[in-house]
């Protein structure tokens, strides 16, 4: 089931902690949500096992900031650990926002918001939960690999839906190609040189929404993209922290950002979805698309 954010709020992601039986595993760039804390707090307290993946070098994060986020954590009974080393240099993070209920047995979510009060209140964010084995599986077995300092194998990336990153590249240009017009929300544009290659063939197919703050080095990355006919559209409110993706016949929404370091270096997480969410995910950006502007 698709959610979108700030309207659905952090409801979603706390009714998945409390439908677990016996574990949840969450992966967090960033966790600071009272009621969040809260329902973990109550799984501990009725001997739910939580284990918590986190993120300890945050982008323009103070490093105070990240212990008191590990410090509640912890009051709040879960097991935290830092994300892999690999993933806690200057060119790369754990950024992936997944929680997966009772080791792949249970409900799983991905999604696009960090688990903080900022995401369901002020961003446009979407997640999806879902019971589909083979995608709770899979995201339990990347949770598990990291939790234990392994490499992921080759069983978690059998899920054809999940886009894995490092490597998350291919999928989106998956999405990206499929016939017929694309829409994205993107907080950032990145010099990814065969996604921009992408985008400028499919030219007037291609509406882009992405933040009145955008940063200087991604408008540049825009211009190419609309002398070939590419809308590019600003929304300041809600903030557009998405990462979605939505064409005719295929969806993309995750942790995964248009740039090098979250495709190719960066832990994220991603799905690729099908069918009805289609239809959300259009709708939701028809609407944006109609308040956002054509300058910042």
């Amino acid at each position: 089931m698709i959610y979108v954010e700030p309207h659905a709020g952090v409801q979603p992601v706390v009714h998945l902690i409390q439908a677990a039986h016996q574990s949840v595993f969450i992966n967090a760039y960033l966790i600071d949500d009272r009621r969040i804390l809260a329902a973990i707090h109550a799984d501990t307290q009725r001997g739910v096992v939580v284990q918590v993946l986190l993120e300890s070098r945050p982008y323009h994060v103070h490093a105070s900031w990240v212990q008191h986020e590990f410090q509640m954590l912890i009051n709040a009974g879960a097991e935290v650990r830092w994300a892999p080393s690999r993933f806690a240099h200057r060119y790369a993070y754990d950024h992936a926002k997944y929680i997966v209920d009772d080791a792949g047995k249970g409900r799983a979510l991905i999604g696009t918001a960090n688990f903080t009060y900022s995401a369901f209140h002020r961003n446009r964010e979407y997640l999806w939960t879902t019971t589909n084995t083979t995608i709770t599986h899979a995201l339990a077995g990347v949770f598990e690999a990291d939790w234990t300092r392994q490499h992921v194998g080759a069983g978690p990336r059998a899920a054809r839906s999940l886009v894995i990153s490092p490597g998350g590249e291919r999928a989106l240009l998956k999405v990206l190609q499929q016939p017929g017009p694309v829409a994205m929300e993107s907080e950032e544009l990145g010099d990814v040189p065969r996604i921009s290659a992408a985008l400028e063939r499919k030219g007037k197919q291609v509406r882009i929404i992405v933040p009145t703050n955008l940063s200087r080095y991604d408008r540049g990355n825009l211009r190419p993209l609309q002398r070939a006919g590419v809308g590019v559209r600003y929304l300041g409110s809600p903030h557009p922290h998405a990462k979605m993706i939505v064409g005719d016949t295929l969806g993309f929404i995750g942790s995964q950002n248009i740039s090098w370091v979250s495709l190719h270096h960066n832990r994220e997480i991603g799905i690729i979805l099908r069918g009805r969410a289609l239809s959300v995910l259009r709708r939701q950006f028809n609407r944006d698309w109609s308040k956002a502007t054509p300058t910042p």
